[in-house]
């Protein structure tokens, strides 16, 4: 089964989650200090200057029960949340570790030396590691009254078989690694009263064990004033000695997947948890945004009055459709000429949607054409089919050999037509997670697998629509031919063009549950099943009670680039709970079902 479909996440809740894992990870793996020695170590690449996440906070063992401020992901996570990680297993090693140093060279220090570290003034910063998870990191604090105990744990260090001092920064501060497990080592070093600890020898060490000069820079910084680029290069204040609630800033690059190069007009988001004028502290969101690189604003009214109402998920996105065309010019024989022209008949953001009908690897995509034009528009029909039907398609072993001189085997594209003013392109796609059964096409003896994907492209009314489930391109159709109710008809009035995302609960939720149950057969994951069905569904449940909730920019964006609040509204009509309701019939049958799910 691929990876990918057991990532099953609701997007508003995954932005906050990847926030949650950004600080948590953090207080799940700290410990310091050692001896002279050398540890085995590789370079780990990364930009010092740019993490991909920073958190200030006022004390990191905070930081879980905080999040659980915000009623929804108070009810979806529980306590069990904050419990978790203040019992994983590698915070009680580092609670066993500190008590084994304790006791071996008599040092006096209770059992409370954990909480106490994370209980201070923190600033991290986070970089992604290979596996996806902000993995990397650099934390800096002020050791204040524990600065004694400290001290005694490093006088230690050079009798203790798991400690070593590793290298020397400016002034001759010594570096001290901790080994923990086979290829698990931390770094720290101390100076005055400001403790750094790093995730792994590679963020300090070259491979030679030498200090990364620029990287060494860095650290000298934070041990002598706490400070560094980070801030800056998120165009923030730089961050107080003793910051107050907590700061939690993550780059787009990170949650766009690194593909922020197509829409670099946002470029972080940011959760702040402050008290404002005596009120009780709460979060709040921003996003920083450069408006030069905004098309049409970031206006999307034209997108909403085009979707469906009732989706688990949409975001609008504002495509860089340059850069877009850049990258297509290089996989079509039309090249770079033929795929500008794709990109200059495309205006303002684009955007994505999932709906519980579908399948988490099968939403929507719409953009907004800049013409009406009909000449202009047969030009572009033409391009646009020669490109689906050349990067559309996967190999189909048992499909009759295409005209082409590969002989490359793929089902052929259908053309259809519904007046002048609709075009449809449309290829089967085999595929093991496909959104239709093979046993009901009419070409099932050409298929490759049980299931595939009725991957369609429309061009339609002046907009161009894309979808892997040919079902959501019709009812994108249905909304532009007034015969189903558009997504806009949902939002209020005034906030339909500054909406850049909108989600509803119940529906995400029977998507998410559903999914689940596909991912996880009872012939095959048994074990994994049963847990999902006891852990996952009730918080789905939890989930599926909320109104709909959508995200907004002001009504006015800054001439430069900067921070920008985005709004929080929660529709409380109900009738998306309802509209959701077949969906989540259909999740709970999927879970009686031994093997993939249904249509």
């Amino acid at each position: 089964m691929k990876m990918s479909r057991k990532k099953i996440a609701f997007l508003g809740v995954g932005l906050l989650g990847l926030l949650i894992v950004a600080g948590i990870v953090i207080q799940a793996v700290w410990r310091p200090f050692g001896k002279h020695g050398k540890v085995n170590t590789s370079e780990i690449v990364l930009d010092i200057h740019h993490p991909d996440a920073l958190i200030d906070s006022e004390a990191l063992s905070r930081l879980p029960a905080d999040m659980l401020r915000v009623p929804l992901l108070h009810d979806v996570l529980t306590q069990d949340f904050v419990d978790y990680y203040e019992s994983t297993d590698t915070r009680l090693s580092a609670d066993g570790a500190l008590r084994r140093l304790a006791f071996e060279h008599q040092l006096d220090f209770g059992d409370q030396l954990i909480r106490r570290v994370f209980d201070e003034p923190a600033h991290v910063l986070l970089w992604r590691s290979p596996d996806g998870r902000l993995g990397y990191w650099i934390m800096s604090m002020r050791r204040n009254g524990l600065a004694k105990l400290l001290q005694g744990l490093g006088n230690v260090a050079a009798s203790d078989t798991q400690l070593s001092q590793v290298a020397k920064l400016s002034g001759d501060v010594p570096v001290y690694a901790l080994k923990l497990a086979v290829g698990r080592t931390l770094l720290f070093a101390t100076k005055d009263d400001r403790l750094v600890v790093l995730s792994a020898p590679g963020v300090l060490l070259g491979t030679d064990g030498a200090l990364l000069s620029e990287r060494a820079d860095v650290v000298d910084d934070l041990l002598s004033s706490g400070r560094d680029d980070a801030a800056h290069a998120f165009r923030l204040d730089a961050a107080s000695d003793q910051p107050k609630g907590h700061r939690i800033v993550v780059s787009a690059n990170y949650l766009s997947f690194g593909y922020q190069t197509f829409f670099s007009g946002i470029e972080a988001l940011r959760f702040d948890l402050a008290s404002s004028g005596g009120a009780p502290a709460s979060w709040q969101t921003a996003a920083l945004i450069d408006p030069d690189r905004l098309p049409q604003q970031w206006n999307g009214a034209d997108l909403w009055h085009a979707l469906p109402a009732g989706p688990a998920a949409c975001a609008s996105l504002p495509a860089d459709w340059k850069g877009a065309s850049d990258l297509l010019g290089k996989v079509v024989s039309a090249g770079a000429d033929g795929a500008a022209q794709i990109g200059d008949a495309l205006a303002g953001p684009a955007a994505v949607c999932w709906y519980a009908k579908s399948t988490l690897v099968a939403p929507v995509f719409v953009a907004h054409l800049k013409s009406t034009d009909a000449n202009a528009n047969a030009a572009l029909k033409t391009v646009l089919g020669k490109s689906f039907g050349e990067v559309i398609g996967a190999y189909e072993a048992h499909a009759a050999k295409t005209d082409g001189s590969d002989g490359y085997r793929r089902l052929p594209v259908t053309t259809r037509s519904q007046g002048d003013a609709v075009t449809l392109w449309q290829r089967p796609v085999s595929a093991r997670s496909g959104t239709a059964l093979a046993s009901k096409a009419p070409f099932a003896a050409q298929l490759s697998a049980q299931r595939y994907f009725p991957v369609t492209l429309a061009m339609a009314h002046g907009y161009l629509i894309f979808s892997p489930d040919a079902r959501l391109v019709d009812d994108t159709l249905a909304v532009l031919d007034k015969r189903y109710p558009a997504l806009a008809d949902t939002l209020a009035p005034q906030r339909v063009s500054r909406t850049v995302l909108t989600l509803t609960p119940a529906a995400a939720a029977s998507l998410i549950e559903r999914e689940a149950a596909s991912a996880l057969p009872a012939d095959q994951e048994a074990i994994f099943r049963n847990a999902a069905r006891t852990h996952l569904v009730p918080k789905l449940q939890a989930l599926a009670h909320y109104p709909p909730v959508s995200l907004s920019l002001p009504q006015t964006l800054p001439s430069s680039s900067g921070w920008v609040p985005v709004e929080w509204w929660f529709d409380r009509s109900g009738g998306a709970a309802a509209a959701a309701a077949d969906g989540t019939a259909a999740a709970r049958a999927a879970w009686d079902q031994p093997g993939v799910g249904g249509d």
